[in-house]
């Protein structure tokens, strides 16, 4: 099996498909690498999609994603009252998050992040919107400025094929399961569609290596990363990803 041999649509709209068990996890369980850039991220996305993951890992597969933190007015008036250093404001609302988590239901989805950052299996990038003069944007404004209107998701397997996905929707459990969401889907092996794999590969490219104009991307601050890492367990097949499969956005 790989993603050739996946039964796809050309588009998905979740007025009328099971955009999740009909596209999310079964690409997933034939990759070996799944590239996201997201507007948002939720922990929670791990479990709605819990046997498209460890299909990934299964596979010796490797996730790569760029999410946006949840800057609050207050955050940005820390920073420009005090000229603090961004990176530290985006630390501590990541720390807070993550915190707040563990103390909710949605501990065993941490936990498996933790496992996929300790293991080489998950990579993470934070992309902070700037406004024109250079100033981090609050996440509000992010949402009504559309700057991640146009999200893009990028399945390769073991035999070099590779389809992209780009469209409404984040990498939240909401996202996948409840929202309204729409996208378009491209096959690399096809001709007519293999420059649009192309294009959003390159946008994924151009934000994993900070060349975007108008968002800042950063490594995830290594406070953030060490606490993931603490919740890793030994195995990641003693979590129980699927507990709360209808959970909502709670996370980052």
């Amino acid at each position: 099996m790989d993603l050739k041999s996946l039964n796809l649509k050309k588009a998905y709209s979740s007025d009328f498909d099971d955009i999740l068990d009909d596209f999310y996890i079964p690409a997933l369980k034939q990759s070996s690498e799944y590239l996201r850039l997201a507007g948002f991220f939720s922990s929670t996305s791990l479990a709605v999609a819990a046997r498209g993951i460890l299909g990934l890992i299964r596979n010796g597969g490797i996730m790569k994603l760029i999410v946006s933190p949840r800057l609050r007015k207050v955050d940005l008036d820390v920073i420009l009252s005090s000229h603090q250093n961004p990176e530290k404001i985006i630390e501590q609302r990541l720390l807070e998050e993550l915190n707040q988590l563990e103390a909710e239901i949605t501990r065993d989805h941490v936990s498996a992040l933790g496992w996929m950052v300790a293991n080489g299996k998950l990579k993470i990038k934070v992309a902070v919107p700037n406004s024109d003069t250079g100033e981090p944007l609050v996440c509000e404004t992010v949402e009504r400025s559309g700057l991640f209107h146009q999200k893009v998701g990028i399945f390769c397997d073991s035999k070099g094929n590779t389809i992209s996905f780009s469209g409404s929707v984040n990498e939240t459990a909401s996202g996948w399961l409840e929202n309204i969401e729409e996208f378009k889907v491209f096959r690399g092996w096809e001709p007519s569609e293999n420059n649009y794999v192309q294009a959003d590969t390159a946008k994924f490219n151009r934000f994993w290596s900070n060349q975007s104009c108008r968002v800042r991307v950063i490594d995830i601050p290594h406070a953030v990363e060490e606490k993931l890492i603490s919740t890793a367990p030994a195995d990641i097949e003693r979590i129980d990803l699927a507990v709360c499969r209808r959970e909502g956005q709670a996370g980052w």
